[in-house]
Formats: structure tokens, C-alpha cells, sequence
């Protein structure tokens, strides 16, 4: 998550306001030293102002981990049926549907939790390097056509946030590391050589060294049964 998704996501809740959106379901959330530690940006920008807001939050992962409020397969009709019995109203799918083999199923995984009327604000990548966590599908749809394999919902705001390239990116964290940026990228190439899709990430990542990152972002109402 970058952090002017986080921004994005932030916003977009806030708007629907813990009334609507709270208990608010973040799936796939990592662990508390991701959200905290390495992208400090996700507690800080997101999940403290809502929590400031009345948001109550509840993190999901596949993982056991600090930090993870509740484990399993979002697929498992079992964890859908626990999930949906919490009475979540909203949900943050962010990052996530590119590293899932079926993110149709996902999607509609997401609307039965939420139900009528529940609120679904995800992202994903639509221009941004191959990066395995730990598959990557390329999956990189606009927002139209992120909205579309959520059928039983609708759009309520989308846009395309773009946020520089690799070159702003390093350098928004000082000229040291920017300077260094060519040793550690070239180091990871070459000691990636015995793991490929290591390698072919950070080779494919140095083609966005001036074009921008891009992220596809959408909320969601799901609509009432026919």
C-alpha cells in the first residue's frame, strides 16, 4: 500500500463515516510490524485517523501472526460464515486480489461478508512492477474493470492515483539512498540469480525508474438482491 492509497482509502471511509462503515473488516492485513514498522504510513495515514474516527477494526490475514485479529481462507465457506456473523459493514481489499489465482471469487467472497448495502473500498496495481507475495498474477485492472468482478455491487467513487516512479520514490527517502540505489538493485539481481522470480522482480521493477506507479482505486456498495 503506498501512501497516497492510504490517503485515498482513509478519505473514502471517513466519508461514509463509522455509522455506515464500522465494524470494518481489513482482509488481508499483514502483520502489526508491516503495518507499524515497514509501511509505517498504513497505521499513521489509515488505520489510527480511523480509529480516532469510531472505527472499529478487525485485521484478517492467512497468517498467524502479532497483530492478526482473526486467521483463515477467505475462501472457506466456513470462514465466510464466521466473518459475515461479526456484522462487518465495510471492508479494505487493498493490495490483495493480485496475489489470489481467482480474484472474482475473492470479490465475491467480499460482498457476502458485507452484505446488502456493505461497503467494499479496494486497490489495486495498474501500472506497477511483478512483485511475488507469494504469487503475482499481474492481475492490473482500471477501475471499470476492477468494479466488474464485484457483481453484486456498485460504484460509489474510483480513480487512478498516480505517485512517481522509482528514482521519486528513493529519493523521497533521502540522497544517501538514492546515490546507494544502484549497489542494493544490482546486489538483489545477482544474488537472485538461483531464484528467478526474485531476479525478474527487481530486473522488472527498474522499468518504472521514471514512470509512474499507478493504482487502481474503488469503493463499492453492494446491491440489494433481486
Amino acid at each position: 500500500m503506498r501512501p497516497c492509497e492510504a490517503d485515498w482509502i482513509r478519505d473514502s471511509l471517513l466519508a461514509l463515516g463509522p455509522d455506515k462503515a464500522s465494524p470494518l473488516l481489513n482482509l488481508g492485513s499483514s502483520t502489526r510490524h508491516f503495518r507499524e514498522v515497514s509501511k509505517p504510513h498504513i497505521e499513521a495515514r489509515l488505520l489510527a485517523p480511523l480509529r480516532a474516527a469510531g472505527f472499529r477494526i478487525v485485521h484478517a490475514d492467512m497468517k498467524q501472526d502479532d497483530g492478526v485479529d482473526l486467521v483463515g481462507d477467505v475462501l472457506d465457506p466456513a470462514y465466510i460464515a464466521q466473518l459475515q456473523a461479526m456484522g462487518f459493514r465495510s471492508i479494505i481489499c487493498s493490495n490483495l486480489l493480485e496475489h489470489v489465482r481467482d480474484p472474482q471469487a475473492v470479490a465475491r467472497a467480499c460482498e457476502a461478508i458485507v452484505g446488502e448495502a456493505g461497503h467494499i473500498v479496494v486497490t489495486v496495481p495498474h501500472s506497477y512492477p511483478y512483485h511475488p507475495d507469494p504469487i503475482d498474477t499481474l492481475y492490473r485492472p482500471d477501475p471499470v474493470a476492477l468494479a466488474r468482478d464485484f457483481p453484486n455491487s456498485q460504484i460509489v467513487a474510483s480513480t487512478i492515483l498516480a505517485d512517481g516512479g522509482l528514482i521519486a520514490e528513493e529519493a523521497g527517502k533521502g540522497a544517501a539512498n538514492l546515490i546507494a540505489y544502484p549497489v542494493r538493485a544490482g546486489w538483489r539481481i545477482v544474488s537472485g540469480l538461483w531464484r528467478p522470480r526474485i531476479a525478474l522482480a527487481q530486473l522488472h521493477r527498474l522499468t518504472w525508474l521514471v514512470r509512474s506507479f499507478k493504482v487502481s482505486c474503488a469503493t463499492l456498495v453492494v446491491r440489494a438482491a433481486n
